[in-house]
């Protein structure tokens, strides 16, 4: 299987100061443009409608504005919650979400704990506060092109005299209808000043967070006490011109589980980035070297790469998720891959956060803060206490934080296997596998087993739990088809793996083992093929209930961790299919089973509309890429709830969706992305660690330019 490895444009920006201000993109429409031709004046509709009623995709633009402020004691993961909750309400609500970081805005050193402060330290903070809340006043008072289109209906033509078009004779309407537009004035409704209020210009959300929890804890806008609490409230509220509504968002972590899972992977993360600095300044240093020596007539040779290592960009400090805290040179001494955090470090971290404990105020339940509209999320979403949370978009965003969490997420993404549909270029349809496509599909089930169910853990490739997703269309149920589901115990939970027989890769492509061409080593894979134990002595005689080649061997609810009675194990079958229709393809309507050179003769018009707004157009009686975010908005939240890899079949236009948010990939970028056949992409992501992706080809050879390419 051939591999490919490269950071997310999401990740850190090494080299480069982060900017002040970080926003996840603002939306340059209010509507589809494939729309824009029905809102133009014609000689039966001389006043149309100026702004159709919003889609579900761009339901974040309507709504009173929202400040979020993500608060809470330091290493509790409020840069993540953060940054993930704002990928989610740009790329499923439309949102214009903008990240304003506390840590930022610190022009000196912070004061530090147990130090009284100093006049200047209190003049600082002021002024740290005060350009912060310039900054985001600006935000939230801003409107662009589209907050003025958004208000277009309440922008109406008035005639200059009493003649109107339903005066003037019929064999004359097109030519009336435009003298008529020509001798109007433009009449507002709702004065603009007062349309936040009315829900028109609206949908903007702040959050306020600090990616250095010691360094800024006394700052203002940190909100680490009650009184700092009340003021951001009120520099909120008592500008009425704003509209928007405070919403504090508590992280509160009490499992000594969590803690230390927190700081392996932030002392992780931290020396990843120190040892990414050390080998740019090694690089750095030895071609400064071969300049100098070049210029004088003498040649360098240079230092061979080490194959399977990725270069991936990193910095010094982390520059999207975590702490300003600098853990590197501990964990450089103390940690290499091991899974056990030396006692001293334990000892370190908690002696310095219990520091802060001892100032820190939690949002009070007495009654003093029932006014605050607050959220109190308690280890990831175990407990969730709210507080004056009333609104569709507060809602959502409850429910999400319920769901979200800093533990690694593993997902892996797959197209079916070719199909007939594919070879003769037809969209749609629900057509069954090519012979290329089934070919894949028996790739695909040897290939899970030992580069899915084992994951990197204590050094070793162990045997974890993992989930699987289709849609209910037949190609993608047929290229899982051949993806084993054994029922596992909580006892082979764990079980390392160990070189593979001389036959055990038949099953990939008649005797040829995969060949990994990388540009970079997995985090989670070995050079190897990892395999079970008794485990896979189990599988081969029969001694594990389950699915095996899509033949049931026993019966168990998949998502029951619960075992029978007795001394009988907690069980879990590993890989059982979900089939969801929310992942089907997109509906192409009446264009169903056709080509796109037959579209384009019967309906060139269409064709043209949805060449200038692949992601807004919709099929005539089918849905637009628009359509499917509503239906991946729950699937979303069940994803994001997981902590087991998961793997998902499903279909091009789907996955392309899901790929950008993943990524951090703008929605508008969707469908310009290629998802080529035969191939698993394998994402990873944790609070401190940016989404990296690898590529997995798996073949056999088949044309890529099918009918879906243009979908």
């Amino acid at each position: 299987a051939k591999r490919t490895s490269k950071t997310s444009p999401t990740g850190p920006r090494s080299m480069e100061p982060r900017p002040r201000v970080e926003s996840s993109g603002a939306l340059n429409d209010v509507y589809v443009k494939s729309q824009e031709h029905l809102l133009r004046p014609t000689s039966e509709n001389p006043l149309p409608t100026s702004v159709p009623p919003p889609s579900a995709g761009m339901a974040g633009l309507i709504g009173v504005r929202h400040v979020l402020i993500v608060i809470g004691l330091p290493e509790r993961g409020k840069c993540f919650i953060a940054q993930r909750l704002s990928k989610y309400l740009y790329f499923f609500h439309g949102a214009e979400v903008k990240l304003f970081d506390v840590a930022e805005y610190m022009g000196c050193q912070p004061v530090d704990i147990g130090h009284a402060a100093q006049p200047q330290d209190e003049c600082r903070i002021e002024a740290s506060a005060n350009t912060l809340t310039r900054d985001l006043k600006l935000f939230l008072n801003s409107s662009g092109e589209a907050a003025r289109r958004a208000g277009g209906n309440m922008t109406v033509p008035v005639p200059r005299n009493c003649q109107t078009a339903q005066a003037r004779a019929a064999e004359r309407a097109m030519a009336a209808a435009r003298e008529e537009i020509q001798n109007t004035e433009q009449h507002l409704l709702v004065d603009e000043a007062d349309r936040r209020r009315k829900n028109v210009d609206s949908g903007k959300v702040a959050i306020i967070f600090t990616s250095d929890g010691m360094g800024s804890f006394y700052e203002k806008w940190a909100c680490t006490s009650k009184e700092r609490r009340r003021w951001a409230a009120e520099t909120i509220q008592s500008d009425k011109r704003l509209g928007a509504k405070v919403i504090f968002i508590e992280v509160i972590v009490n499992s000594a589980k969590l803690m230390e899972q927190n700081l392996l992977s932030k002392i992780r993360h931290e020396r990843r980035l120190s040892r990414g600095a050390e080998a740019r300044e090694s690089r750095d240093s030895r071609q400064s070297r071969e300049g100098e020596e070049n210029a004088r007539g003498i040649a360098v040779p240079s230092s061979p790469a080490t194959p399977g290592r990725p270069t991936r960009a990193s910095s010094s400090r982390n520059h999207g998720y975590g702490s300003g805290y600098d853990w590197s040179a501990a964990a450089a001494e103390a940690l290499e891959e091991s899974d056990d955090i030396p006692p001293r470090l334990v000892r370190e971290f908690h002696a310095r956060v219990n520091r802060f404990a001892r100032v820190y105020v939690s949002l009070q339940e007495d009654g003093s803060e029932d006014d605050l509209s607050y959220i109190k999320l308690i280890n990831y979403g175990d407990k969730v206490v709210t507080n004056n949370m009333h609104g569709y978009l507060r809602m959502r965003i409850a429910q999400f934080l319920t769901v979200v969490h800093p533990t690694p997420h593993v997902i892996y993404l797959t197209r079916h296997g070719q199909s007939t549909y594919n070879q003769l270029g037809k969209i749609g349809g629900n057509s069954p596998l090519s012979p290329a496509g089934e070919e894949y599909a028996r790739r695909l089930g040897a290939w899970v087993m030992p580069y899915v169910c084992y994951q990197q853990a204590a050094g070793l490739d162990s045997l974890t739990k993992t989930r699987l997703w289709t849609s209910s269309l037949q190609r993608t149920i047929l290229t899982a088809q051949h993806i084993p589901h054994p029922i596992i115990s909580e006892e082979d939970l764990g079980t390392p793996s160990v070189p593979p027989e001389p036959d055990a890769d038949d099953a990939l492509a008649n005797g040829d083992s995969p060949t990994r061409c990388s540009a970079g080593r997995s985090s989670g894979l070995r050079g190897t093929p990892p395999r079970a134990n008794g485990l896979r002595e189990r599988l081969r005689s029969g001694g594990l209930s389950g699915v095996v080649g899509g033949v049931a061997l026993g019966g168990i609810d998949s998502d029951s961790d619960r075992g029978g009675g007795g001394d009988r194990d907690r069980v879990w079958q590993q890989m059982a299919p979900r089939v969801y229709r929310n992942l089907d393809e997109i509906f192409a309507g009446e264009y169903e089973g056709m080509t796109y050179e037959e579209i384009k003769k019967i309906a060139p018009s269409e064709a043209t509309l949805r060449s200038m707004d692949k992601i807004g157009y919709r099929y005539p009686r089918g849905e637009s890429y628009l359509d499917i975010l509503a239906r991946l908005d729950p699937l979303v939240h069940e994803l994001e709830s997981y902590h087991e890899p998961l793997v998902i079949v499903s279909h091009q236009a789907v996955l392309r969706l899901l790929y950008c948010y993943l990524t951090g990939r703008t929605r508008a970028q969707a469908p310009k992305l290629s998802m080529p056949l035969h191939t698993v992409i394998r994402i990873t992501y944790d609070g401190w660690t940016p989404p990296t992706e690898e590529r997995f080809y798996l073949g056999p050879e088949c044309s890529q330019t099918d009918g879906q390419t243009h979908l």
